[in-house]
């Protein structure tokens, strides 16, 4: 894959973010300013969740430069699904260190038996044996998984729902799955892998627990060394919850109660706590943006490539969380429970930004 090369105008912040007047940044601040006055932006209430009195943020950057935010930037809360966005960073690692090739078969280097609670759920049993690394992410595949694990959310499965219906081309569980109701028993691949596209986040467990196995150290010092400490994002900074944190709070949402009861163990592979995968980086928007800034430069970083780009990727969060970025315009979003902003976070390279705030002679990155 080919970069190009980004404009000089470009920065990146150090401590802290800069701010930089519209005009000096190729944006009309007229029509940027009208725009925001269209939005009703506040904080989220998903699941019961109380982000009310500030308790949220959103940051627009653009080139380095934060250009807007709302609420409290600095206001730190888990983000629901967008930790999926490390488990592309960590998969994009290992296959740069040589540890594995996206095509390679999983149970090559785990099969959870004698940790998994059920044999049928062993990575070398049953259609286990066809699943990949690409699979598992899904790669090439948008926000779908083809690992043939069926579940969304525990409670929802046991209600024979996904916890998708949302989305209204989605009711009920596949006709491809075998349901007994219980979300931990029924974790497991259903299907030939690569046949059928799902949101599960529940595959994603089973990926934290492949992945904390494949490099056999705590995911988030990982994530620390490789990627975030070299953006500014300190450690200390941010978390990730544990997949058996998360199972152990029965209001995780408030008004969702055992949320998700399909998080089976183990939740220590080797000693090592297995984070969870499925999502919950505690992160405040101002950090995000970093990782969101990194998107819109393709992984480059004050000159120095830090990843494939293939391997980043945004992702949001069903708490109004979501971090994008993209290399047109170098903008990027990121959201901690905030809504009011209509955006599909991660599934864009394009531009959150109606493309009329941006001058001419600005378009596509041009020095300013």
């Amino acid at each position: 894959m080919k970069l190009k090369k980004i404009p000089d105008w470009v920065t990146f912040p150090d401590e802290d973010w800069d701010l930089k007047n519209l005009d000096k940044l190729g944006i009309n601040p007229s029509i940027f300013n009208t725009w925001i006055s269209t939005l009703n932006v506040k904080g989220a209430n998903f699941g019961g969740e109380d982000h009310c009195d500030n308790k949220f943020g959103t940051v627009i950057t653009r080139g380095g430069y934060i250009i807007h935010e709302w609420g409290d930037r600095n206001y730190r809360f888990h983000t629901a699904s967008v930790g999926k966005a490390l488990c592309w960073v960590l998969i994009g690692c290992a296959i740069e260190d040589g540890l594995i090739d996206p095509d390679d078969l999983i149970y090559k280097t785990w099969t959870g038996e004698g940790e998994l609670s059920h044999s049928h759920k062993y990575l070398d049993q049953g259609y286990h044996k066809n699943l990949s690394w690409r699979h598992i992410i899904g790669y090439k595949y948008g926000d779908l998984h083809f690992g043939g694990f069926p579940m969304e959310m525990g409670i929802r499965w046991k209600e024979k729902r996904t916890g998708l219906e949302d989305d209204k081309s989605i009711y009920g569980i596949p006709n491809w799955s075998t349901w007994t109701g219980d979300p931990s028993y029924d974790l497991y691949a259903h299907i030939e892998p690569g046949t059928e596209g799902v949101y599960s986040s529940a595959g994603f467990w089973r990926l934290g627990q492949a992945l904390t196995s494949l490099w056999n150290r705590d995911l988030k010092d990982v994530v620390d060394e490789r990627l975030f400490s070299k953006i500014g994002i300190k450690s200390n900074n941010w978390d990730w919850y544990t997949g058996e944190y998360v199972k152990s709070q029965k209001y995780f949402y408030p008004n969702i109660p055992d949320s998700y009861t399909y998080l089976d163990p183990p939740y220590t592979i080797n000693s090592i706590p297995v984070r969870s995968g499925p999502g919950w980086i505690v992160i405040s928007a101002s950090d995000l943006a970093r990782f969101g800034h990194l998107l819109a430069t393709n992984g480059n970083w004050k000159g120095i490539q830090l990843i494939d780009p293939q391997w980043l990727r945004g992702h949001g969060g069903g708490n109004g969380s979501g971090v994008s970025g993209e290399s047109d315009f170098y903008t990027s979003i990121s959201v901690v429970t905030t809504r009011g902003i209509d955006y599909k976070y991660g599934s864009s390279r394009k531009s959150f930004l109606p493309h009329e705030v941006f001058s001419d002679k600005y378009y596509k990155g041009n020095q300013l």
